[in-house]
């Protein structure tokens, strides 16, 4: 009964999160904790739905039941350390100064500063910041509940948004951000209990009414943060990948110089082609964007075949769904061979109706069938198979069954 009820505050944030800064939501929340809080949960409680114990926490002396948790009321903060981190933190974002962001958060992957980075190009700066905050799990943390009111470059409109942080005090006194990866289980407990409170809701209610004033009166504003998330992951991934190829460079001699001072010229790394086609390895979500909190279109059981359109790289595919964009993440798919690059040397016919497969057996997905006196693009005869063009992509048919021309 608990999962189910912290399933269905999740889902409430979410829903509400999604109207109130379709493009926030995807930047901010991306490390900060929101009440949806990581999507293993969601596959935890997929998998385990049984009896659970009464849970508790203790640290520095405070002790919660965490069944019984009471309400705290939201207090507003104008000052002290605590609002200090926070206004730092919004005009890190504004600024795309990532090197501060590392020194707030206990910890934070690069994919993220990336996209914070890419981000800020886009942002003018924060116009206003109010924060909320509850008493945290342990003492001296808060949970803390911030809207703002944020401009875009070349843009006069302020857009209203909302966003949660976990606040936690270290040894030394100095607070930092705690990242959504290394919360606990009982303080992920304890702030989705304390974020169903009514104080809360109405927090986020007020602000998506506010919102949804904004895009009514303006709708061309919504097609434009569309537009911005869009380009945003574009920048990162492209950040990223000259990131990973100027770590494989020298480090030393410099460019292309070898140790006798003779200058050497470097080739430019070959570009993989983007694969046509993948398969789903298991029953897996298609969302509308690359981000696991972002709409879920439907989902491809395990064995579909999806058309790429693009491999990210933060870990996302964008293919063909339903005959628009949708996204999934490429750990659960099985990238077919790109016909890309390939060189044809010769072709093939078929002798009668044969089979083509996605690899060289007969145990592998069925693409297709090649008719009697069909012919093909031969790339290359692989043993007891041809490797084949069959409807744009990469095929195998059993040599046995076909003329080699």
């Amino acid at each position: 009964m608990q999962r189910n009820k912290w399933s269905v505050i999740r889902d409430y944030i979410v829903k509400h999160c999604k109207i109130i800064f379709p493009l926030i939501v995807l930047v901010v929340v991306a490390i900060t904790v929101t009440v949806a809080l990581r999507m293993s949960r969601e596959r935890a409680e997929d998998e385990n739905n049984g009896p659970e114990a009464n849970p508790s926490a203790e640290g520095d002396g405070l002790m919660v039941d965490l069944e019984n948790i009471p309400e705290i009321p939201l207090q507003t903060i104008n000052d002290g350390e605590v609002y200090s981190l926070v206004v730092t933190y919004y005009n890190s974002l504004a600024t795309g100064d990532v090197d501060t962001l590392r020194t707030i958060y206990d910890t934070i992957s690069e994919n993220d500063l990336q996209f914070y980075k890419a981000l800020s190009e886009y942002m003018d700066y924060y116009t206003e910041i109010q924060l909320n905050t509850k008493q945290g799990l342990e003492e001296g943390s808060v949970v803390a509940y911030i809207y703002y009111r944020v401009r875009f470059m070349n843009h006069e409109d302020e857009f209203p948004g909302s966003n949660m942080l976990y606040i936690c005090k270290r040894e030394d006194g100095e607070f930092y951000i705690k990242n959504e990866s290394s919360l606990t289980e009982a303080e992920e407990i304890y702030i989705t209990t304390v974020s169903d409170q009514a104080d809360v809701k109405d927090f986020y209610n007020r602000v998506s009414v506010e919102y949804e004033k904004l895009i009514r009166e303006n709708p061309a504003l919504a097609a434009y943060i569309t537009e911005v998330s869009n380009q945003v992951n574009i920048d990162r991934g492209v950040a990223l990948a000259e990131q990973n190829q100027s770590a494989e460079q020298p480090k030393d001699g410099g460019e292309g110089q070898e140790g006798d001072g003779t200058t050497t010229v470097t080739p430019e790394p070959e570009v993989p082609a983007t694969p046509e086609y993948a398969t789903a390895t298991t029953t897996v979500n298609v969302r509308s964007s690359d981000s696991e909190k972002a709409d879920k279109l439907g989902s491809v059981p395990n064995g579909t075949r999806v058309k790429v359109q693009e491999v990210g790289v933060n870990g996302w595919t964008k293919v063909v769904f339903e005959g628009a964009d949708g996204y999934i993440k490429s750990e659960y798919l099985k990238f077919a061979e790109s016909t890309a690059g390939q060189t044809v040397i010769g072709s093939v016919t078929a002798k009668t109706n044969v089979n083509a497969r996605a690899s060289a057996s007969t145990t592998a997905e069925k693409l297709g069938m090649l008719t009697g006196g069909e012919s093909l693009d031969l790339l290359a005869v692989e043993g007891d198979w041809c490797k084949v063009v069959f409807n744009g992509q990469v095929a195998y048919v059993k040599a046995e069954f076909v003329s080699i021309n």
